[in-house]
């Protein structure tokens, strides 16, 4: 049974590439101490797995060449909005940071790749996994591909230490980073509570939310009352403040006491009809009102009158929509002034940037790309769209042609090349799609009314080709792996931690001492600029709070575009 299981994979390698996909998943999905492997990693271990086990399986280098181009088009496409965001206004702080993280990174894997002794595919493997940047390895191999005077065997071994160090480094950064940014690292910037700072930071920011309350304190709430009769000396009593007053009046006096209140629907002798700025309320009518709840409770002096269950009444179509921002006008306005200034009767719940959902308050400045999650009457919210943005419905076509001529177009940029000192250097295909995804994305979120990318078909490119990619690595290289951690094990660990954490210390401390960044903030830019997905989420599960996210986004943008390009100048200083 087994031999003809191996036959059969041997002949079909498809198999053993799916085959490491399932299982890499499944071990992928394994937490240690709260932190888990992750598709990637999990992938790279089944694949050696498969390779060991299997042995002879030789897989076309086109399929992982294919994939990794995808993979590296799709990552710049998702960078794309924020990386040329933070190329200006308060953004620019954090781009510093961030290069200044990976500069230095990479100066430290030189140092110490010489110090042991390291060349270009041990080298790149150190990169690769102490700085937790999974595309450094598919440049590396293109770059290690492209040396000059070296044979098939000697390709395939600079690949397999590639694949090693990667994954005995990435392991052991991983963890090391998550733990070192949410336990270590606040104590050292002079943190006494992380948790206390952020919260302080909301309090701050108008996002506080109280201990122990949920989102539905915060969520929109729409309620029937009925209008009471004024008391018998008019103006003594809290219903003489509403009756006989236009909606319009209303609505103003609560924007004066910095409250938010919005009529809708009325229902007058038995008819319901909408109201209108210049309707005037009468006893006995029922009204419906929306506000935030917090809104509604600071109002409440007012006494609207009786609250009722009128179901009729509060039947009215409302729309939730996620609208990306492309008005040039709004691009540097607040949340609060761009929407009274162009949507007053409509509610924000959510903002995402860069992928990120963020903590906002009215006082948040609006980002180009920004998703808006709106909600508000239907007629409403439809009236408003052309005023912010383009509408993000729920959609599951691709515009291929799209992701396919920005593809060619950025593979087409990165096969001309420049001799340098006997070599022949370039972009390389997989480098000119990073740029072209970066381009593309970045038109995408300025204009979206064409190059739809779904989340399903992109994470399908981004993590499915990566993990494709990954899984190929390691099947090729799981003959030589257990040699290769016997041969250069111990010192990998010691020198990937070093990777991983001197650029974090480097980082923090500029953060902290050039440019004054709260210690919450300070941790998402580290751990953006360093592009570790599980460090962002230890910090603010640390944190209780969602701030370190203001910090992580434009650094990560720019992380992912100078440690993917890292790879190939690793190895042509290692070379």
């Amino acid at each position: 049974m087994w031999n003809w299981l191996s036959d059969a994979l041997v002949a079909h390698p498809e198999i053993a590439i799916f085959l490491a996909l399932g299982l890499g998943f499944l071990v992928g999905k394994l937490k240690i101490k709260g932190i888990a492997l992750g598709p990637v990693t999990g992938t790279l271990l089944a694949g050696v797995l498969v390779g060991i086990l299997f042995a002879g399986l030789d897989i076309p280098d086109l399929v992982k060449t294919v994939a990794f181009v995808a993979f590296l088009f799709a990552l710049g496409y998702n960078v794309g909005p924020q990386f040329f965001a933070g190329l200006r206004g308060d953004g620019v702080k954090q781009v510093i940071l961030a290069i200044v993280n990976c500069v230095f990174g990479l100066l430290v894997v030189i140092v110490l790749a010489k110090t042991l002794g390291y060349g270009p595919g041990w080298g790149a493997g150190l990169l690769a996994g102490g700085l937790t940047q999974s595309a450094v390895i598919g440049v590396a191999d293109s770059a290690i591909a492209a040396l000059p005077g070296l044979s098939a065997a000697d390709v395939k071994e600079l690949e397999s230490q590639v694949a090693v160090g990667y994954a005995v480094c990435y392991l052991f950064g991983t963890a090391a980073a998550a733990f070192f940014l949410s336990t270590i690292a606040p104590k050292m910037l002079g943190s006494k509570s992380l948790a206390a700072d952020a919260h302080e930071m909301e309090q701050r920011l108008g996002v506080a939310k109280e201990p122990g309350i949920g989102r539905a304190y915060y969520s929109i709430v729409r309620r029937a009352y009925r209008i009471g009769a004024p008391p018998a000396a008019a103006g003594t009593g809290a219903t003489a403040t509403i009756t006989g007053r236009t909606v319009g009046e209303l609505e103003d006096r609560a924007l004066e006491l910095g409250h938010r209140a919005m009529f809708h629907e009325i229902r007058r002798d038995s008819r319901v009809e909408p109201v209108h700025r210049s309707t005037a309320l009468e006893p006995g009518d029922v009204v419906t009102l929306a506000a935030r709840r917090p809104d509604l409770v600071a109002l409440e002096v007012d006494r609207w009158g009786e609250e009722v269950d009128d179901e009729d009444l509060l039947a009215y179509s409302v729309e939730t929509l996620d609208i990306v921002i492309t008005k040039k006008e709004l691009v540097g306005m607040t949340i609060g002034e761009a929407f009274a200034r162009h949507a007053p009767r409509l509610f924000v719940t959510k903002v995402v940037r860069g992928g990120q959902e963020i903590p906002w308050s009215d006082a948040t400045e609006i980002h180009r790309g920004d998703e808006i999650t709106v909600q508000g009457g239907k007629e409403e919210v439809e009236a408003v769209i052309g005023d912010l943005g383009y509408p993000n419905r729920a959609g599951d076509a691709t515009d291929m042609s799209y992701v396919g001529f920005g593809i060619v177009v950025g593979a087409l940029i990165g096969v001309p090349t420049i001799a340098v000192a006997g070599a022949d250097i370039g972009l390389t295909t997989s480098g000119g799609a990073l740029i072209m995804g970066l381009v593309f994305g970045w038109l995408r979120a300025k204009s979206p009314t064409f190059g739809q990318f779904p989340p399903a078909a992109n994470w399908m490119l981004s993590t499915g080709g990566l993990c494709t990619f990954v899984g190929i690595v390691g099947i090729m290289a799981g003959p030589d792996f257990v040699s290769g951690v016997r041969e250069e094990g111990l010192s990998l660990v010691l020198a990937g931690l070093v990777v991983t954490l001197l650029p974090m210390l480097l980082t923090m401390y500029l953060a902290k001492w050039l440019f004054k960044i709260p210690v919450p903030v300070n941790l998402g830019i580290v751990a953006g600029a360093n592009t570790t997905t599980a460090s962002i989420g230890a910090i603010t599960d640390t944190a209780k709070s969602q701030i370190p996210v203001l910090g992580y986004t434009i650094p990560y943008a720019i992380g992912n575009v100078l440690l993917t390009i890292w790879g190939a100048v690793i190895v042509a200083v290692l070379a």
